[in-house]
């Protein structure tokens, strides 16, 4: 897995976090293929923490407006891909029953397409992040 805006399923994996609470209100549950994300929204960044359960093995934090991206932990997740992928299929199906369809795909469109400006991106090491209130918090 890549946490880079350059890799599909890792943009993806933002529209999911994009759409994650609306899913949620429209009863459509997108942890039912196994992928939990949770969002947080810190200022002008966008904190994405997202995992197979309920460890984060990807903690990014994401500004759309300067396109930057701070890697904070970025782990081996095996069927990464896979997992979205299967959540995305899910989260397809359920917005068609609801009539949701055209929402949830604008989104996921926006998601596939080559982004025009590259995004800067910046990984965060692990000592810099003992200090951070995310750490003392888990």
């Amino acid at each position: 897995m890549r946490a880079d805006t350059t890799d599909v399923a890792f943009r993806l994996l933002i529209s999911l976090g994009e759409l994650w609470e609306g899913l949620c209100r429209a009863r459509i549950d997108p942890t039912e293929h196994g992928l939990h994300l949770c969002m947080e929204h810190l200022g002008g960044y966008t904190r994405y923490s997202a995992g197979p359960g309920s460890h984060a093995r990807l903690v990014v934090e994401w500004n759309e407006s300067s396109r930057h991206l701070r890697v904070l932990r970025c782990e081996d997740w095996p069927g990464f891909e896979a997992t979205v992928s299967a959540t995305v299929a899910a989260v397809r199906k359920a917005a068609r029953e609801r009539g949701l369809l055209d929402v949830v795909d604008a989104a996921f469109m926006r998601a596939c397409e080559e982004p025009c400006t590259p995004a800067r991106r910046t990984i965060v090491p692990m000592p810099v992040m003992a200090g951070s209130s995310f750490v003392a918090r888990r």
